[in-house]
């Protein structure tokens, strides 16, 4: 088989001719230092990315490492030099967190990040939560999550009305709970909860003011789904009554889609 000789692979000692790409999460001294001995160890003199302008799309922290060691730095020049290309290369890879693309589409004004950015922040809600409610899915897949990485997330017609009614209906029963922060199985829980059949929050709002304390020892949401289901039912007949374990067991959630009107 032939092999196909690269050319856009270089070296250089002279620092100053690369940048930063703006919106790019800080630099983390830590990583920094682990890239430092891990050369140290053994120098696999791995090329960081950059564009045609030297800004450099992945490859920040390896940069920041050599050039405090005094090494080359050897790059890759890429075809294009669209900055949201350095969000899709980190889409797959550990190094980014959810807040770190968030964070770096926002930076460049993308309207629907800013609007969720915006609704986390008001609702102190965990990122990977609030995007299965604007998503108004029961659980998070992996296409849904790399739009999210990659650019292309997008508020749907009539969702952000329902983020804020959801998230409202919540943040009611946090209070009750004098908790100050929504728990990642307190929110599943009550997703699952609110497209099971025969839910009803104004129902389970007059339920637990006077038995909200059984919410306190949950912790995972299989806890909090029992203890919605015991606090819904409490003094109803079986015709009004919430099948939510069974719902949750069988996973329906996945399947069932509230009518937003």
């Amino acid at each position: 088989m032939r092999k196909k000789k690269m050319n856009n692979c270089f070296v250089t000692k002279d620092y100053n001719i690369f940048k930063k790409t703006r919106g790019n999460r800080p630099i983390n001294a830590l990583h920094v230092d682990r890239i430092k001995k891990a050369i140290a160890n053994k120098d696999l003199k791995l090329p960081i990315y950059v564009t045609k302008k030297m800004d450099i799309r992945d490859g920040h922290h390896t940069y920041q490492a050599r050039k405090d060691l005094g090494l080359d730095i050897y790059y890759i020049v890429m075809e294009s030099d669209q900055p949201f290309d350095m969000a899709t290369i980190n889409a797959n890879r550990k190094g980014w967190t959810y807040n770190d693309h968030l964070n770096f589409f926002c930076t460049y004004q993308r309207k629907d990040y800013m609007v969720f950015k915006s609704k986390v922040k008001q609702y102190k809600m965990p990122i990977q939560e609030a995007l299965t409610i604007f998503e108004g899915v029961g659980s998070l897949n992996s296409d849904t999550v790399n739009s999210f990485k990659e650019g292309r997330f997008k508020i749907k017609s009539g969702r952000l009305t329902e983020f804020d009614r959801i998230a409202a209906e919540m943040t009611y029963i946090n209070n009750v709970l004098d908790r100050d922060k929504l728990k990642r199985g307190f929110i599943r829980a009550y997703l699952i909860s609110d497209k099971c059949p025969n839910w009803s929050f104004s129902r389970f709002k007059a339920a637990i003011k006077s038995k909200g304390a059984k919410l306190l020892g949950a912790v995972s949401t299989e806890d909090y789904v029992n203890q919605f289901q015991n606090i819904f039912n409490s003094g109803l007949t079986n015709d009004k009554k919430v099948r939510l374990t069974r719902f949750f067991e069988d996973k329906e959630y996945e399947t069932e889609q509230r009518v937003i009107n």
